[in-house]
């Protein structure tokens, strides 16, 4: 889990989540109130990490119903969504 970079206090996961689900909005540090922002590729990795793998679901999925189809890519998206805080690297806002 991301630290901040000046104090090397850790965030929250649903801190991080809730900045990437927000477009990415920064984080400021709880402790010594410095402002982060997400890496490029990070936002690279959040964005990789959804699409393909609703399209993999639309693709594999053993129904023959599209909106069961759409339905399990949405849950598959949805749960590799909740790993995104994990690999999310934040940089200072200088």
């Amino acid at each position: 889990m991301q630290k901040c970079n000046n104090c090397n206090f850790p965030f929250k996961w649903g801190k991080i989540y809730n900045s990437i689900m927000w477009f990415y909005k920064p984080i400021q540090c709880e402790q010594c109130g410095t402002a982060h922002t997400i890496s490029f590729s990070s936002r690279f990795l959040a964005s990789f990490m959804v699409l393909p793998i609703q399209i993999f679901g639309l693709i594999m999925s053993p129904s023959e119903n599209e909106y069961i189809n759409v339905l399990i890519g949405i849950c598959i998206s949805f749960a590799c969504s909740l790993l995104i805080p994990y690999f999310a690297k934040y940089e200072n806002n200088t």
